[in-house]
């Protein structure tokens, strides 16, 4: 079990609550009253955090337990087919954004063989059955279960009943920005086109890499990370001003992203757990 107590986070500026790590279907979840929410949740943009601020708050409402179910690999990257990319954000971003949105259980499907052949019924019955279900909420294009079985809101809502009396299905329009729908794989895109100043608008902030975890190398003020340490989506090759964090202090700094590497020219010998790009 992985537990994060509220706390002050520098890096955010934000007051955490707790939230609690489980594996998906932990036994403890079948004698609490839950509102789900289930996604890939990378990057964590503004269409997402509309779908999981709804969940807090029907959790609140019904007196029960926020979750939101997530996997350990993008099932379409999995499955091969989408494109394989690194992720937008780490799992500690990511824990630390749920845990200020008052997300309870943070739950993590392990996206097997078998959890990959499953329908999207037996899905939707497997979640009905490890936990109390009281509550349900999607995004309007969200889709479970293998893809030529899968179902989308209209099947859920009739399958509900038959698996739990009281559960509801809240469904949460996609969000639009620059007359697009915003996606993960939208914000991708723009990265990897060098199209900084679009990721940033349709994240709602500066895209960043979280480098708390990762050891470069060093030479006076410029910082070498090995690309396959990150494992953190970058932007497209090239030089770019960015603002690098060390406890609570800021720094403007550049960024020479290659294929293999990613070179950091600091005006200070600091040693960064993040860095933004602005995108301006």
């Amino acid at each position: 079990m992985h537990r994060r107590r509220g706390r002050s986070s520098v890096r955010w500026g934000w007051t955490m609550a707790e939230i609690i790590r489980k594996s998906f279907g932990d036994p403890i979840f079948r004698n609490k009253s839950c509102t789900v929410c289930i996604g890939v949740f990378d990057g964590l943009h503004p269409g997402h955090l509309r779908i999981i601020d709804q969940t807090v708050e029907l959790a609140r409402e019904l007196k029960a337990e926020s979750v939101v179910v997530s996997f350990s690999t993008n099932p379409k990257m999995a499955k091969g087919t989408q494109e394989f990319h690194p992720a937008l954000q780490s799992l500690e971003d990511f824990e630390e954004i749920l845990s200020f949105r008052g997300v309870n259980y943070h739950c993590v499907i392990d996206f097997s063989d078998d959890m990959s052949k499953l329908s999207g019924e037996e899905f939707i019955a497997l979640l009905c059955t490890s936990y109390d279900v009281r509550a349900m909420v999607v995004g309007d294009s969200f889709r479970a279960g293998r893809p030529s079985q899968s179902v989308g809101p209209a099947e859920i809502q009739r399958l509900l009943p038959e698996y739990t009396s009281s559960a509801v299905l809240r469904v949460e329009e996609s969000v639009v920005i620059d007359g697009e729908v915003v996606s993960s794989s939208l914000i991708r895109r723009c990265l990897l086109t060098g199209d900084l100043g679009k990721a940033s608008r349709l994240l709602g902030r500066a895209y960043s890499l979280d480098l708390r975890n990762v050891v470069p190398a060093s030479s006076q003020n410029r910082l070498l990370y090995d690309v396959r340490t990150l494992g953190l989506l970058l932007p497209k090759a090239g030089e770019y001003k960015v603002r690098a964090t060390a406890e609570g202090k800021a720094e403007d700094a550049k960024a020479f992203v290659s294929e293999n590497y990613l070179a950091l020219e600091l005006p200070v010998r600091m040693l960064p757990d993040r860095i933004s790009f602005p995108g301006v």
